[in-house]
């Protein structure tokens, strides 16, 4: 038989997908492709959560026969050693893209082998292992799978868009129902008012219990429990801190917006958004985008979520994310919220007070005029001109010193 007629090529994938600092899972995910009819279906397995180390000192280099069904294409419900590796199950898709979606995942070592039919069953032929180079992925020497075997450096570059969209082939042929893409989505927005400083702010969101009051409001943003919790973690620092969440409708990828919490001041141009370590890198890739939020969430005035050129600046930005970001974040997906040293915090000035469009300026008051119920204007003190005892009415009295120097005010608005 010729090489590529009737051929099977067998790609696996081994994938840390961190959780917090110490722990994770190792996720693998196997590529069958027919060459004779070009079909491909994709298969996943993963271990229970431990340490990298757990998962990869010196067990792969034990486990050759396990792996060896894996990566030569056998069917393989689960593994048992050196750990407990299962099949994913259709039900439990969303939970592992959920998780992918919101981790920096890292690609170990990919083993591909090309199989032809033979006399005595199957073989293998082109077999190679392509390393990553990760401080915790397997070494060449861990990998006896056999003689012939070649080996190369691992191109780690759009290795997570590649997962999600395998993931999301395997849920649309396994039919499994998604999340909706919503109409409207929350942006959780936080407002410091008078009294704090953004040097108190960042402070408290040093905290460990703060953080993780964020990573529980991240793991379900539309839920006003998380929510108050925040709020009063924050208050409990000292902070007069209100929740001012935010709902938007008509900007693309929702799945991204709704995983920000954004954190204003009132009076400072300084706002901080705390999220989960793939949307922190889509901000440090992107920084056009930490700007037009800044422009369209943060200034406190609803009059701005009316202003075109702001919105139409972050829909722009916002298109420029990956598609994987249109699906919503689901109630209770994931294969384990999210925990507090994954909160990731940036923090940007960007020269405008969150309560207005621009620096505060002093207004004189020209005038002062009475109304009554019907609309009629009953008296008018022109404060331009000296004021005389005989021009105003006992009834005017009280306002007389309005045509003193202090009657120019500061106004928020102007």
């Amino acid at each position: 038989m010729s090489r590529g007629d009737g051929s099977t090529m067998v790609t696996t994938r081994f994938v840390w997908v961190p959780h917090g600092s110490a722990a994770g899972w190792l996720l693998l995910h196997r590529t069958v492709t027919d060459r004779a009819t070009g079909e491909t279906t994709d298969e996943f397995w993963r271990s229970e959560e431990i340490s990298p180390e757990a998962a990869t000192a010196g067990a792969l280099q034990e486990a050759d026969a396990e792996w060896r069904r894996v990566v030569t294409g056998e069917p393989v419900p689960f593994l048992l050693w050196p750990f407990f590796l299962a099949a994913v199950t259709d039900r439990e898709l969303p939970a592992v893209r959920e998780q992918i979606v919101r981790s920096l995942i890292r690609p170990l070592a990919d083993i591909s082998a090309e199989l032809v039919a033979a006399p005595g069953g199957p073989c293998v032929i082109t077999p190679r292992v392509t390393l990553a180079g990760d401080p915790f992925g397997p070494a060449a020497a861990d990998l006896p799978l056999g003689d012939g075997w070649e080996s190369a450096d691992l191109d780690p570059d759009g290795r997570r868009a590649g997962l999600l969209a395998a993931v999301d082939r395997r849920i649309g042929v396994a039919g499994v129902p998604g999340p909706r893409s919503p109409r409207h989505v929350t942006v959780n927005r936080f407002v410091a008012r008078a009294g704090t400083t953004p040097a108190g702010l960042g402070a408290a969101l040093e905290r460990q219990d703060v953080r993780q009051a964020i990573a529980d409001l991240l793991a379900d943003p539309r839920d006003q429990g998380p929510r108050e919790a925040l709020t009063g973690d924050l208050r409990g620092q000292g902070l007069p801190v209100a929740a001012e969440p935010l709902h938007l409708a008509g900007l693309p990828r929702p799945g991204f917006l709704g995983r920000l919490v954004i954190l204003c001041h009132e009076d400072a141009p300084v706002y901080r958004i705390a999220t989960v370590p793939a949307c922190a890198q889509e901000l440090r890739e992107h920084p056009d985008l930490a700007a037009a939020l800044a422009a369209y969430v943060c200034p406190l005035d609803p009059a701005t979520r009316g202003d075109e050129p702001a919105r139409e600046s972050l829909r722009a930005a916002l298109a420029e994310l990956p598609r994987e970001w249109d699906t919503p974040c689901e109630r209770g997906a994931g294969l384990a919220p999210p925990v507090w040293d994954e909160v990731t915090v940036a923090t940007r000035q960007d020269g405008v007070p969150a309560g207005g469009g621009g620096p505060r300026r002093t207004v004189a008051i020209s005038h002062v005029e009475l109304v009554d119920s019907t609309g009629v204007q009953s008296w008018r003190i022109d404060l331009s001109a000296p004021a005389s005892p005989t021009d105003l009415s006992s009834s005017a009295t009280p306002f007389t010193d309005l045509s003193s120097p202090a009657a120019s005010r500061t106004d928020p608005d102007a």
